[in-house]
């Protein structure tokens, strides 16, 4: 489009001048009215729209997370509602009056930690809780081993109940019971050390009946002397031998006659009279001295090779539990004159070699 004038030619406004005098009087105070009511409203239309953003925000600002509406909502379910007219969050005051954390929760209103540092402090407390519980478990599991272990060292110092022995078919538990006035010992057997006595040769206790004909029950103080029998009757058993002593309490043929051992034919040991308590044997050395009653064989009163060695052992075990030496082993000869082991009082040579066999025995112990 080509241009509507010309620029070299001069613009006449006569014609605005002329309009401007015609005017009325008058006619621009109400222009400047107008005027001035347009900008009052242009600028109430403005402060109105400013007023609807800050209302806009505030709507934001009472939904958003964290608010202190919805801390307040979330305190009151907790039971900590903020009072009404407070229009701050608030917090329970500690004594220093600074905000703290209530049940676990952090500043931020939440049950997670805000921080790093909180992070750390919240670990460091679940360490040491934890050391805490391993630490109370550890003394617990401690206790019950100390209140175990004091149990038991407090039932190994109770006594144990006094131990029964047989004594002539009966099972009484102390010699006093039966009529004699030794009390039993605590740890031993039959007067001996247990640890000593269970080192015995083996033999079969068949104990006579308590009666004033073979055995009388009375305690047997000391052991001075073993004495040595034979049975003066061939081709007798320990077994039968016994016997005629249990019948001497029925029977009455003899008042006072048995021993604490009889060793058979086929060296088979028997004790019938404990040797805590003294036998009828040797008349004068019943009250210190132990006696051993041998079967045999021939009229000579020679023992078999089996009795031998059974009485050989058995000999050696008493030597050495009473501490007694070899020599102290006697034959009823010895004491008294009776011609009793019959065939040691006639062969000299062969109770000395009887005696040394002790000796060496009791030397293969050793």
């Amino acid at each position: 489009m080509g241009a509507l004038y010309d620029e070299e030619e001069e613009l006449d406004f006569s014609f605005l001048k002329q309009s401007v005098r015609q005017q009325p009087k008058g006619a621009a105070e109400r222009r400047r009215t107008v005027e001035g009511s347009r900008d009052k409203k242009a600028n109430s239309i403005s402060q109105s729209r400013q007023v609807q953003m800050i209302q806009g925000i505030n709507r934001q600002s009472r939904t958003a997370p964290g608010s202190s509406r919805q801390i307040q909502a979330r305190r009151s379910r907790r039971g900590t509602a903020i009072p009404k007219g407070d229009k701050r969050s608030r917090a329970p005051q500690g004594r220093s009056g600074e905000v703290r954390e209530i049940r676990g929760k952090n500043r931020n209103g939440t049950g997670r930690p805000a921080t790093m540092q909180e992070k750390q402090a919240m670990l460091a407390a679940r360490k040491k809780r934890r050391l805490r519980r391993q630490r109370q478990l550890l003394t617990a599991m401690l206790c019950i081993l100390l209140a175990g272990t004091a149990l038991v060292a407090l039932w190994l110092r109770q006594e144990v109940p006094e131990p029964m022995r047989e004594t002539g078919g009966q099972t009484v538990s102390q010699v006093q019971a039966e009529g004699t006035g030794q009390d039993f010992v605590w740890g031993t057997v039959q007067g001996i050390p247990e640890s000593q006595f269970n080192g015995h040769p083996e033999w079969t206790e068949d104990f006579l009946t308590i009666s004033e004909y073979s055995r009388p029950g009375e305690p047997l103080e000391e052991v001075k002397n073993i004495f040595v029998h034979y049975t003066a009757n061939p081709n007798t058993s320990a077994a039968q031998n016994r016997n005629y002593f249990e019948n001497l309490k029925d029977n009455h043929d003899v008042r006072g006659a048995s021993a604490h051992f009889i060793i058979g034919i086929n060296g088979e040991i028997l004790q019938i009279v404990p040797l805590d308590e003294i036998a009828y044997a040797v008349q004068t050395r019943n009250g210190d001295s132990i006696s051993i009653e041998c079967c045999f064989k021939n009229q000579n009163g020679q023992f078999t090779q089996e009795t031998y060695d059974s009485l050989i052992e058995l000999l050696a075990w008493l030597v050495s539990t009473y501490q007694l030496e070899p020599d102290d082993i006697l034959r009823h000869y010895d004491c008294g004159g009776k011609k009793c082991p019959l065939y040691y009082v006639d062969h000299e040579d062969a109770w000395r070699i009887l005696k040394q066999d002790v000796a060496d025995r009791i030397a293969g112990l050793q």
